[in-house]
């Protein structure tokens, strides 16, 4: 399984970033009208990384990453907690990428767990 490329210093990411975390539900109606919901997976994070100070070399391989991942699903260190995510997916349409000075440019990327 294919890995997230890493910054030159070894980070997957730069501050600020941005994580969330959510649930699955299922919803299920009685016939006296009342529902219940409930979880039925593990809970999934969506992390959206802004990438600022990337140098043209970071930058190619982000973008050869996105291009050759396609919706393949790849292993995602956690910023937060270390941990590495086994099944994430790039986000439809999800990296932007920018050069904004002569070898310096910022991206976007937003990456999701799936289940």
């Amino acid at each position: 399984m294919t890995s997230f490329p890493t910054l030159k210093t070894g980070a997957v990411t730069q501050y600020p970033f941005d994580r969330a975390v959510g649930f699955q539900i299922q919803a299920v109606r009685f016939l006296d009208g009342s529902s219940q919901r409930f979880r039925i997976r593990t809970p999934l994070r969506k992390w959206t990384l802004n990438l600022d100070l990337l140098d043209e070399d970071e930058m190619i391989a982000l973008v050869a990453f996105f291009e050759a991942q396609g919706t393949a699903p790849f292993a995602f260190t956690d910023p937060v907690s270390g941990d590495t995510a086994l099944a994430c997916v790039l986000s439809a349409n999800s990296l932007t990428v920018a050069m904004i000075a002569e070898h310096r440019a910022q991206a976007t990327v937003l990456i999701e767990e799936i289940a």
